[in-house]
């Protein structure tokens, strides 16, 4: 029997930013409330809830959210008709 190769799937892709020390400041985020943690354990990214599209920060090895702000309505997606003005 062949070997199937694993494949990618198509479709959106949500790319996890790198949070510096100075935005975690920023948003407040105290490190000693995560034992060991540095600013390379948080990321940004969007995120879909019952809410909608958000702007999240999270450490990724618990998924605590430290910060969350609204999003474009459609997140990820960006339409061709995006900043048209029609006269």
């Amino acid at each position: 029997m062949a070997k199937i190769a694993p494949q990618t799937a198509r479709g959106l892709h949500v790319e996890r930013v790198a949070v510096t020390d100075a935005e975690l400041a920023e948003l407040g985020v105290d490190l000693t409330a995560f034992p060991g943690a540095t600013s390379a354990d948080f990321k940004r990214y969007l995120a879909l809830s019952d809410g909608g599209w958000f702007e999240v920060v999270k450490h990724q090895p618990t998924l605590t959210s430290v910060s969350r702000k609204k999003a474009a309505l459609l997140g990820p997606i960006h339409l061709v008709s995006e900043g048209l003005h029609l006269a």
